[in-house]
């Protein structure tokens, strides 16, 4: 990555000058490319120049006046799906009811410059790890498919389906099982069903009666009945994990 670009966006102007601070001061000692730090006094201001890849990590503050932090994040998400979102907020319980837009950290005011330096490192490694992906076998031809554009992997008598996020079906000529040992090495993806796997990345919620993942393409995937109770731990457990680490917790 050649070149870091940051958002911080917040209302507040002594919160956004602590942070956007000691986050330029983290890049400075430890980040050896180009950064720019831009500032944004609400949501408004950020969704009249945001696109596509302009920025690789947005701070967001939750309470805002006008359009808060979490409806800004869902316009964000809508115009670009890998740009890591780190909510900044005064209470933890105001952080979970962003819980459906995967954010990818959060940090408490008043900040912490240990906790912005960690949150930081993760995120350069993410942004500088590259993409995993499988080969696959589509119409005798081999096709290499990002894991993040996945959304399900489902067995069809002897063929393999691979649901991506643009909404394509795509009949692979391979045994579930050589599929599902890839996938299930990476932490996102769940066995959801005898013959299923989800992208736990792309889900919506539950169904109401916790017997169904919904998925962000509206797709729902039925949850076996006899491992259900374990199915939906480990896929609280992974949500759990997307907003904690082992060395910080809020």
């Amino acid at each position: 990555m050649k070149e870091l670009n940051i958002a911080v966006v917040d209302d507040n102007l002594s919160d956004s000058e602590k942070l956007r601070f000691n986050v330029r001061r983290w890049l400075l000692e430890n980040y050896n490319n180009d950064f720019h730090i831009k500032s944004f006094k609400n949501g408004e201001e950020i969704l009249k120049i945001f696109e596509p890849e302009k920025f690789q990590i947005v701070f967001m503050d939750i309470i805002m006046n006008l359009i808060n932090g979490i409806e800004t994040a869902e316009k964000l998400r809508e115009i670009d799906s890998k740009v890591l979102i780190v909510f900044t907020t005064t209470s933890k319980e105001f952080a979970f009811e962003a819980f459906p837009l995967h954010p990818f950290d959060y940090i408490l005011k008043p900040y912490d410059p240990d906790r912005i330096n960690y949150v930081l490192s993760e995120a350069v490694k993410i942004l500088e790890t590259p993409e995993p992906y499988v080969n696959v076998k589509v119409s005798r031809e081999n096709h290499k498919i990002f894991l993040k554009n996945i959304t399900a992997v489902q067995s069809n008598n002897h063929n393999v389906e691979i649901i991506t996020k643009s909404g394509e079906t795509l009949n692979c000529y391979m045994k579930f099982k050589e599929i599902s040992e890839a996938l299930l090495s990476e932490p996102r993806f769940l066995e959801a069903n005898r013959g299923l796997i989800i992208n736990m990345d792309h889900v919506m919620s539950l169904s109401p009666d916790k017997k169904a993942f919904i998925m962000k393409d509206g797709r729902e995937y039925i949850i076996q009945v006899r491992h259900r109770k374990d199915v939906i731990e480990n896929f609280t457990q992974y949500q759990i994990s997307r907003i904690r680490s082992s060395k910080h917790e809020f």
